[in-house]
């Protein structure tokens, strides 16, 4: 290279790393705000609360079925195996699998629960969501048919799902002491005061363990044998011939903790279909199910944003009727999502059972999904260029800088890779941070692993580079101090373009902005990171001539030679 160019490229490399790094904080606060703030377009935002239930007739209860629904926070699939009361509750009715949706966090899996609403659907994307859920719940319908209602639970539920319009509640915040004892003393004394059709009773104390412990230490199946004593006081109280107790998990821990991710131990939690209106079955179910299946026993509307369908299968009593039912209320909410997708003319045609409307509604997606990625290729082929564009100029420029860049590259993700995998211990997941509130730490770890791992790479490439000379020279030599200087923040800019490669096939397949569904998280978590390391290498950019020059200056291939020098 000559060797005024060499000053030229280096302080060029510096720039652009310097410019890429602010756009990659930039995108990924926007990315990041796009789950937070997803402003679901299936959703009623505008839909007019029904009104309070005192201005509901109630029916007449005598005779009605009843649904009791505990909802038993981070409750994993295992642990049940601990738990001796529910071990013998599964012999008597249905012992399920469900599945959860992503992300898996407590606000859009309570919603999920409640609902049938996947958070595509109903918009809640995180445990920041405030205000009313934009989609229709159980208790929307049990109320508007005129049933009695009781919800014990903490304060949340007041919040997201106006459940104090209930005509039986009990609301408390959490605290730090175990509570779920509480929440079951007040469920079964509402019960006796009003008879409800159906109750909502939330126990949150193994989510509080899971955190604070772990998801496989002793204290998280303490709680859990904790809960299954008031699961087994709540049971006897109310059992009765008519009443099904639906006993779901809204999402598990992973052993360090955490929950939000992909990991089989988070989305496949127990649901249990217990009493004499539940039929012996096993397999698994989709977390949507629960609510067209509760609603289809308590014989009110399907919640009319629910995505599952009515597993009539685990139900004594449901016959053809209630399948029908099921079936006309999948085309219902189809024809409304399919409208707000923008899919013209009449898409379900003749479609009318659930697995027909299931059909159409994955063809519009995938079509959907391959128009927004049509229309996404020209700016990620455009990113993808700049990054090649920018290697093969390196490469161009001094083919020596090139190949020690590349080789500095390689080391950056063996650094990288091995503390964030190996080390930490990590997954591309949600579930990596065990709270919320340590999500800025989390991200300002990673940040600092790839600043450390940007100037290890610009150690090897400086380390590398005088090898590829028969007549090495330092940085010392005449005129030769421009060249070591560039190598720093080439071998940056060589990092930051095989990262610009990646974002830009995210780009490509699910996009920055979310407009009707979330990306695959567990890719979106990756992208995340990728954007995150691109930041934090602008600070190793600058630092990096400092640090080629430092290894020029005492490179064993130069300290035997000092005087030609």
């Amino acid at each position: 290279m000559m060797r005024g160019l060499a000053w030229i490229a280096g302080a060029a490399a510096l720039a652009v790393c310097l410019l890429a790094a602010y756009a990659a904080y930039l995108l990924a606060g926007y990315s990041w705000n796009q789950v937070v703030s997803y402003h679901t377009p299936f959703g009623d935002y505008e839909r007019p609360w029904v009104a309070d239930a005192t201005d509901v007739p109630a029916k007449e209860t005598s005779a009605t079925p009843r649904a009791v629904l505990v909802i038993v926070d981070g409750l994993r699939l295992d642990a049940t195996e601990q738990m001796s009361h529910v071990r013998t509750l599964r012999q008597y009715g249905g012992d399920m699998v469900a599945v959860t949706p992503q992300p898996s966090l407590s606000y859009p899996t309570w919603t999920t629960i409640l609902s049938g609403a996947s958070p595509d659907v109903s918009g809640v994307t995180t445990n920041w969501f405030e205000g009313a859920v934009p989609v229709e719940t159980m208790l929307d319908t049990a109320l508007s048919s005129g049933l009695t209602v009781a919800v014990s639970a903490p304060e949340d539920f007041v919040t997201l799902y106006a459940a104090d319009r209930a005509q039986a509640t009990f609301f408390r915040e959490w605290t730090k002491k175990y509570m779920s004892a509480t929440y079951v003393d007040e469920a079964i004394a509402l019960a006796e005061a009003t008879d409800p059709s159906l109750m909502v009773v939330h126990l949150p104390d193994t989510d509080k363990a899971g955190h604070d412990f772990g998801g496989d230490s002793d204290e998280y199946v303490q709680a859990a044998r904790l809960i299954d004593n008031d699961i087994g006081r709540l049971v006897e109280a109310l059992q009765d011939d008519r009443t099904l107790f639906v006993i779901v998990a809204d999402h598990g821990h992973v052993d360090a903790g955490g929950h939000g991710g992909w990991e089989p131990e988070v989305t496949r939690v127990p649901a249990l279909f217990i009493g004499p209106p539940a039929a012996l079955a096993r397999g698994q179910i989709s977390q949507t199910d629960i609510a067209p299946t509760l609603a289809t026993f308590l014989g009110v509307p399907v919640p009319r944003h629910a995505e599952g369908r009515a597993r009539v299968e685990m139900l004594v009593a449901a016959g053809e009727e209630a399948a029908t039912f099921s079936d006309a209320q999948a085309r219902s909410f189809a024809a409304g999502y399919l409208d707000a997708l923008g899919v013209a003319g009449d898409p379900l045609g003749q479609a009318s059972t659930y697995a027909e409307v299931a059909t159409v509604l994955a063809d519009a997606r995938t079509a959907r999904l391959a128009q927004d990625r049509a229309g996404r290729l020209p700016l990620a082929l455009g990113l993808a260029g700049g990054a090649l564009v920018a290697l093969v100029a390196l490469f161009a420029l001094s083919w020596r800088g090139g190949v020690a860049a590349s080789v500095g590259v390689l080391a950056y993700y063996v650094v990288y890779n091995g503390l964030y995998f190996v080390i930490r211990g990590h997954h591309w997941s949600l579930s990596a941070f065990n709270t919320e509130s340590l999500i800025q730490h989390f991200f300002n770890l990673r940040m600092a692993d790839a600043a450390l791992a940007g100037l290890v790479a610009a150690v090897v490439a400086a380390g590398v580079y005088p090898l590829l000379r028969r007549d090495p020279k330092g940085p010392r030599t005449h005129g030769l101090l421009g060249e070591w200087f560039a190598l720093g923040p080439a071998t940056v800019l060589a990092i930051m373009s095989t990262l610009a490669l990646q974002v830009a096939w995210f780009l490509w397949a699910w996009g920055a902005e979310v407009i009707w569904r979330l990306p695959d998280l567990k890719w979106g978590f990756k992208y995340d990171l990728d954007l995150i390391q691109a930041t934090a290498l602008g600070a190793a950019a600058l630092l990096a001539p400092v640090v080629t020059y430092l290894v020029g200056r005492y490179h064993p291939k130069f300290r035997t030679r000092p005087a030609k020098e």
